[in-house]
């Protein structure tokens, strides 16, 4: 009988103790929800704007670049034009230069011109194309040895084939971001498909309260939540430098509460959960 009592208080010592996300919140030893910080298409206004504002608050991100201009491109032949600079420097602070194909092919249907459309595109074309993008980042960032990888236009087929698949079967990305709104929190990680984890795909003119709320529903779930950023002050899905600064502030005043990372980092801590 005494063994029996024993028995029983240990068993519900131990269903007590449980911690109360233990199906969905791989970060609960951390007492964490995690942030990641992406940003699409290696805009003008993410050296300009963003990278400094990153830098300035301390916080990293991860930049989903397609092709980099060259020198023959820049004002001045022979010297480094500023997007080569920019990027190198950008992976010396800390920041993930990622994979985003080298012409961003989309689907005609929305105005894609047919020389890089992909509805024209054979498999061994994109193939080649992040191939070339891995070493051209390479070139930027040379202690990075693999690559990550965002979808151009959140599209992930090619005609029937799902390619993402193909990239990751020959070794040439690791994990893969694709789309998703801002209810795409991240809770069931035993289930993730890490080629195509969602993101919230920021609109132009999205407020301050609304990328808040995004990161404190992550927070409420124990997730993870991914920001999908393009322009910053400009270009395209713009939103304001004021807003994004001022979102900047928020996280890092919660980092009790956010652990803000790449998404490199991110996925490798989720994959070894």
């Amino acid at each position: 009988m005494k063994q029996k009592i024993v028995l029983t208080f240990v068993f519900l010592v131990d269903i007590f103790c449980l911690p109360s996300h233990a199906q969905t919140n791989v970060v609960g030893n951390l007492k964490k929800a995690i942030i990641c910080l992406t940003y699409d298409d290696g805009l003008e206004t993410q050296l300009s704007t963003v990278l400094p504002q990153l830098d300035s608050a301390g916080l990293k991100a991860t930049f989903f670049l397609p092709s980099i201009q060259g020198s023959s491109q820049s004002v001045v032949i022979g010297q480094t034009p500023e997007a080569v600079l920019g990027w190198t420097n950008a992976a010396k602070k800390g920041h993930e230069l990622a994979n985003h194909t080298l012409f961003h092919p989309c689907p005609e249907k929305i105005g894609w011109d047919k020389s890089v459309a992909i509805d024209n595109y054979t498999i061994d074309r994109l193939i080649t194309e992040v191939r070339t993008q891995n070493i051209l980042l390479s070139l930027l960032d040379t202690t990075r040895k693999q690559r990550t990888f965002a979808f151009p236009c959140n599209n992930a087929f090619i005609g029937d084939i799902d390619y993402p698949k193909v990239l990751k079967e020959m070794g040439l990305i690791t994990f893969a971001r694709g789309g998703g709104d801002s209810n795409s929190v991240i809770t069931d990680f035993k289930h993730l498909d890490k080629i195509k984890v969602p993101s919230w795909h920021v609109w132009t003119g999205t407020s301050l309260q609304q990328l808040i709320s995004f990161a404190e529903r992550v927070k409420k779930s124990g997730g993870m939540g991914i920001y999908q950023i393009h322009g910053v002050g400009g270009n395209i899905f713009s939103i304001t430098p004021e807003t994004h600064k001022a979102f900047l502030k928020y996280l890092k005043e919660h980092q009790d509460d956010y652990w803000i990372t790449t998404f490199s980092e991110a996925m490798e801590y989720v994959s070894k959960q």
